[in-house]
């Protein structure tokens, strides 16, 4: 199976990245944040042996993708397309089943325990399931992964709020599509994340 992980993700520059944390600890801190959450994962990704699996960075403007390119040279790195999210995955989803994949999972990349062993499970699940999918606590998702094109799951989505979750398992479930799910994590948009994200690396600080 030919599988094709897309990362998405931002140059962590102040006011940029993580803006709505950035209201509550300030523009800088908060790219700080996302630039550690986003470094990990890539890295992990890049010592970890995925069998089969080409990796692209789809960051979210033109102009981030020379910076990416020199820091991650083992990566594809293209710029999203216009639109909103859902327009944005949607052709990320196809345009990596035109270069020949299998099965595509897509992911943020500001989830803290997000790791190459939850993508492992991603497609391993896509073996067995047309879909999979990484619940967030917020009520949204940090990763999504198809078997083949054409799943009409990112229409009619309202993004940025606690419904994405129950309004995509909605039309899975409306298409008679069935569905894996990967354990739930959480991601760093709000102060009292980023406290739940500093207890993990540090018991010592209150959670």
């Amino acid at each position: 199976m030919r599988r094709h992980l897309i990362v998405y993700a931002k140059r962590p520059l102040p006011g940029y990245a993580k803006t709505r944390l950035g209201a509550a600890i300030g523009a800088e801190q908060a790219a700080g944040v996302y630039a550690r959450l986003l470094y990990t994962y890539l890295l992990d990704l890049l010592r970890a042996d995925l069998t089969d699996t080409q990796i692209t960075l789809a960051v979210a403007r033109p102009a981030d993708v020379p910076f990416f390119a020199a820091a991650f040279p083992e990566l594809a790195v293209h710029p999203q397309i216009e639109g909103d999210l859902g327009q944005r995955m949607a052709a990320s989803f196809a345009q990596a089943f035109a270069r020949g994949a299998d099965a595509v999972v897509l992911t943020g990349s500001d989830i803290p325990d997000l790791d190459a062993h939850l993508v492992q499970a991603a497609f391993d699940a896509l073996e067995t399931a047309p879909v999979v999918l990484g619940p967030a606590a917020d009520g949204g998702y940090y990763l999504i992964g198809l078997r083949a094109p054409g799943a009409p799951l990112f229409d009619g989505i309202a993004w940025g709020t606690a419904q994405v979750l129950a309004q995509t398992e909605a039309l899975i479930q409306a298409r008679g599509i069935s569905a894996i799910h990967l354990p739930e994590q959480f991601d760093v948009d709000t102060a009292d994340e980023l406290l739940r994200f500093r207890h993990q690396q540090n018991p010592q600080i209150g959670a």
